[in-house]
């Protein structure tokens, strides 16, 4: 026993000193896991609460977009400037090199392009994907007011969460509101 050997401070277990317990201070996350508090924090800055996203994940929405069809040229200068980079999975793979160490809202919805009826979304990546990818959060597009994808959108947004919760990542909802 350490006491028996002179080691008395062996022997003092912090009586009567508060136990340091650093809270989670971001809106509503105080009760969440350990995994999705950790992935919030990368993505939010712990003190303020606040990021600043930069989202580049509309290529497959738009199709080739003007100015656009060299991301390399065009954003990788923005990288570094951003808390945080909102893309689809190839971009990651193609442009943001693992060594930027920056948080990843990986867009996991995917769908219709301007040609069409845009909002007809759909989950198009795995949460093993997603975790593969090491995403601090998934991105989920939800067509507010759209009276015929509104509820399609939602249900994805709801899923994404339930897989979200099941491995600690959590999920963005990106809004697009739409009057009918």
């Amino acid at each position: 026993m350490a006491e028996e050997t002179g080691n008395k401070s062996a022997a003092d277990f912090g009586i009567g000193v508060p136990q340091k317990n650093e809270l989670y201070e971001l809106k509503g996350a105080n009760n969440y896991d350990w995994g999705m508090k950790d992935r919030l924090s990368r993505v939010f800055n712990p003190k303020s609460g606040k990021t600043v996203m930069l989202a580049f994940d509309h290529g497959y929405i738009m199709g080739p977009t003007s100015g656009l069809e060299r991301i390399d040229l065009t954003l990788r200068p923005l990288l570094e400037h951003a808390d945080c980079l909102m893309c689809t999975r190839g971009v990651l793979r193609s442009l943001v090199p693992p060594t930027l160490n920056k948080p990843i809202s990986l867009r996991t919805s995917a769908g219709s392009t301007v040609l069409t009826e845009l909002n007809e979304e759909c989950l198009g990546v795995e949460i093993e994907d997603a975790i593969r990818l090491n995403a601090s959060m998934m991105a989920v597009m939800c067509a507010v007011g759209n009276k015929r994808f509104e509820g399609l959108t939602v249900r994805n947004l709801c899923k994404s969460i339930e897989m979200g919760n099941r491995y600690g990542i959590p999920t963005l909802g990106v809004n697009a509101v739409v009057r009918n």
